[in-house]
């Protein structure tokens, strides 16, 4: 927040000395003007791709963040099926898989989500992933009751697993495109600030206010874009709630009803 604020300032001081730096005299502005609707136009072009950049950013960020919270929510679903699956599931596998099965949610929410706003996976919640599809893949195929639950079981790992990757994928950032559109957003941000002072914005006092005012409001637009740049970082980050929720769900699952 600090940081952010600090750019918003920063923006709004170097605009303010460029319009003094660069800014004419107002005999040059009351000067030949016969270029003012080419000027003109070439601003609106600049406003335009911005905008632009802008929504199409915005767009690949928003879906970002939902997917990611929507990946969450089913990868949290696939772990109470497999849960429930252990009633038909002989012993001792079924209390250990219960006990991996309650202690997944547990570490993703608690070490590795706070890795995931630096990119990074946690490698114990790794070894428990493999060591519950381990013991899920040595369950007996017999009786078909048991055959059902391994079979179902293995369904949901394998979603779980599909569905943690691409919760890691997530965590590195920016594809491409979304890369390109944050460039352009940022770059189009600072034309708008350039391209008044360059074109004939002089310094006076009404001129430093709508200059201040519109270098303040593109920083913050920036400042959010560079925030938003990956799901579980930034203000609007998404959450391990799913998770939450999951354990909060099974704890309450008494085991004579799982059985």
């Amino acid at each position: 927040m600090w940081t952010g604020l600090v750019v918003v300032l920063a923006s709004v001081v170097v605009t303010a000395a460029a319009l003094l730096l660069f800014g004419r005299s107002r005999t040059h502005e009351q000067a030949d003007d016969r270029d003012g609707d080419s000027r003109g136009f070439l601003g609106a072009v600049i406003s335009g791709l911005f905008i632009v950049a802008l929504a199409f950013y915005m767009v690949i960020v928003w879906e970002a963040g939902g997917t990611a919270e929507g990946n969450a929510s089913r990868e949290a679903a696939a772990v109470a099926d497999v849960y429930w699956q252990t009633a038909a599931m002989p012993q001792p596998q079924r209390d250990h898989i219960r006990s991996l099965l309650t202690e997944y949610p547990k570490l993703v929410a608690y070490r590795e989500w706070p890795k995931l706003q630096v990119g990074e996976s946690d490698g114990k919640t790794t070894e428990t992933l493999h060591a519950l599809h381990a013991e899920i893949l040595g369950l007996p195929s017999t009786p078909e009751e048991v055959k059902s639950a391994r079979e179902r079981s293995l369904e949901r790992m394998r979603e779980i697993t599909d569905l943690r990757r691409d919760r890691l994928d997530s965590a590195r950032g920016l594809d491409n495109t979304g890369s390109i559109m944050l460039v352009g957003t940022i770059v189009g941000a600072v034309a708008m600030v350039i391209y008044p002072i360059l074109i004939g914005f002089t310094a006076r006092k009404r001129h430093f206010l709508q200059m201040g005012l519109a270098s303040a409001v593109l920083a913050i637009v920036c400042v959010l874009c560079v925030g938003m740049t990956q799901p579980f970082d930034g203000w609007f980050r998404v959450q391990p709630e799913a998770f939450t929720s999951l354990m909060e769900e099974l704890a309450g699952i008494p085991s004579e009803q799982s059985r």
